[in-house]
């Protein structure tokens, strides 16, 4: 990947994040037989994918996207998928997002890393613009989509619209503006995004009830949000360089470490890879998965202890260890001393639990 903004023959501008191409395909897919057909059918084998550093090109994405959804006969399928998606197991964005302080915070975060998901070319300082009104509030979406790629919108839309209701008290979304004409599946935005929707604006924008912007968020601990984004910050700089295939390991792995899900078997299955390829891959860069994982861990370890923030216990969830003691062994032998020794040696001023 380049790091301008890649653009197709047929106008469209800009790129979708792989790991966001792979949850849409699985959530259309019947079988990962028609994931398969799919994509050669559009000339993206899984090979193709994997060259593009994790980054498919803004006119293949509509290309594809068209395809599934000829094949599927869902034309809401963009809208469906964001609302069936959690956007945190899709991007460190989303991560991100949910650790902030307040829904607008989070909005600034969304911006601030949009790129990581989906880059486009925008009007303005930032992708989506905030309004404050008389009587309500305004999401303004400023990105500039050469053509017809109203799904862009649709995805954003939806997942600012469907995400926070899992747990927000009551509805926030007044209304939603759309510069385009009512598209013939406009029966899932009101079925789904359940609030009156206007066309032919000239805009793409959400009204908010006024409480919203400063509702709480926090949905993930405090002392993660630092971590997260200058984890985040990294990744932005490998997308404005050449971004390497390390990279998008580690981005793969990030959001889903508390599960403990990130074995090598997964990640290779989630690049389309064999557990043999993904050792190959990682080594014509001088790169051990197992050390890679390791190095995260040790990392992300050092940073939630140091915060004074964080349990040993909490700790060892956040890094995907079943229970302390494994992830008390690791820590010895990454730093000599246990996890609660390190954290009264390095507490950082502000304090926190002991472990």
């Amino acid at each position: 990947m380049t790091s301008g903004i890649t653009v197709g023959a047929d106008g469209l501008v800009g790129s979708v994040s792989v790991e966001l191409v792979r949850a849409l395909l699985e959530f259309a897919a019947a079988s990962e037989q028609d994931q398969t057909v799919w994509l050669d059918t559009c000339g993206l084998g899984a090979v193709d994918l994997l060259d593009r550093d994790a980054r498919l090109p803004m006119a293949d994405f509509a290309r594809l996207l068209r395809l599934v959804i000829s094949q599927t006969g869902r034309p809401g399928l963009v809208v469906e998928f964001a609302a069936h998606a959690d956007f945190s197991e899709v991007s460190i964005a989303g991560l991100i997002a949910n650790a902030s302080e307040t829904m607008l915070d989070a909005l600034m975060q969304l911006n601030r890393y949009s790129r990581l998901t989906i880059e486009t070319p925008f009007q303005g300082e930032m992708p989506l613009r905030f309004e404050r009104g008389r009587t309500s509030d305004w999401i303004i979406d400023q990105r500039l989509i050469s053509g017809p790629m109203p799904e862009i919108v649709e995805l954003a839309f939806s997942y600012l619209i469907t995400g926070p209701r899992r747990f927000l008290p009551q509805s926030h979304i007044v209304s939603v503006e759309l510069a385009g004409p009512q598209p013939a599946h406009s029966e899932v935005y009101d079925r789904i995004w359940a609030c009156p929707v206007r066309y032919n604006t000239g805009r793409n924008a959400l009204e908010l009830e006024r409480w919203v912007a400063d509702h709480v968020v926090r949905l993930q601990p405090a002392y993660a949000f630092g971590i997260l984004t200058e984890h985040a910050d990294r990744m932005l700089e490998r997308l404005r360089a050449d971004q390497s295939f390390t990279a998008q390991v580690e981005a793969l792995i990030m959001p889903r470490l508390h599960t403990g899900e990130v074995g090598a078997d997964w990640v290779a299955g989630q690049l389309n890879l064999s557990r043999q390829s993904l050792y190959r891959r990682l080594r014509e860069e001088g790169q051990r998965f197992e050390d890679l994982l390791d190095r995260l861990r040790h990392t992300l370890a050092r940073a939630y202890l140091s915060a004074g923030q964080v349990s040993v216990s909490e700790t060892a969830y956040l890094l995907g260890y079943s229970e302390p003691s494994p992830f008390s062994r690791a820590f010895k032998r990454w730093e000599g001393v246990s996890p609660r020794q390190y954290q009264v040696q390095n507490q950082s001023p502000t304090g926190g639990p002991p472990g």
